[in-house]
């Protein structure tokens, strides 16, 4: 994969990213993709590729909370096509890993001990401490074409130590497939990190919502 984000790409990474999060998977409707998360602060959520017509007729037509749009598309493009209802809530980055890189495998700092386990598809890197609480984990799954990374997360106590190079790593080990293309989606300071992993940005990912007053 070497050009910009693509619907094929859009698709198979939100369809590995509900399997990675035990969601219902993603359903094509109102010329993006809908998953019903049903959870107590999200109904369901919209994935749309472009801000295009389809975008903001479905924005539009939506009227109650707890309904997620997210396009990829930069902040300034996206509010100026919704009504004024709609508010920002989180602006992303989706990152590739193309061509795929695979470091020499980090060595963990004394008193941390990553666990990989795989479980119906779904790859999991977990470092605990020696004190026995989590310090860093990941997971990551596979679709169609994409091997999709998702909720990698170092705990602020154990910031700068190397943690989450090492469960990119793990990840990476366990999806070997050299034919699928990495995919995620950072936030700014997660951004910093891929970087230096050989992943690039090919879109900003926003999200909207209807503020329940």
């Amino acid at each position: 994969m070497t050009g910009p984000l693509s619907w094929w790409m859009l698709e198979d990474w939100a369809t590995a990213r509900s399997r990675a999060r035990l969601l219902p998977l993603p359903v094509r409707d109102r010329g993006g993709l809908r998953v019903d998360t049903a959870s107590a602060v999200e109904q369901a959520r919209y994935v749309f590729l472009d801000v295009d017509t389809a975008f903001a007729a479905t924005a539009e037509a939506i009227a109650a909370p707890r309904v997620f749009l997210k396009a990829c598309a930069a902040p300034s493009a996206v509010l100026a096509v919704v009504p004024s209802r709609w508010t920002l809530q989180s602006v992303a980055w989706i990152m590739v890993q193309d061509p795929r890189r695979d470091d020499a495998e980090p060595t963990l700092p004394p008193g941390y001990a990553l666990d990989v386990t795989t479980a119906d598809g779904v790859v999991a890197a977990v470092i605990i401490g020696d004190d026995g609480a989590l310090a860093a984990r990941g997971y990551g799954c596979r679709s169609g074409r994409i091997d999709c990374y998702d909720r990698i997360r170092t705990e602020a106590a154990h910031y700068r130590r190397g943690l989450g190079r090492a469960v990119m790593h793990a990840l990476g080990h366990a999806q070997p497939d050299s034919a699928a293309c990495r995919m995620l989606a950072a936030t700014d300071a997660g951004r910093a990190l891929y970087e230096t992993l050989g992943w690039r940005v090919v879109a900003p990912y926003t999200t909207i919502e209807i503020v329940d007053r």
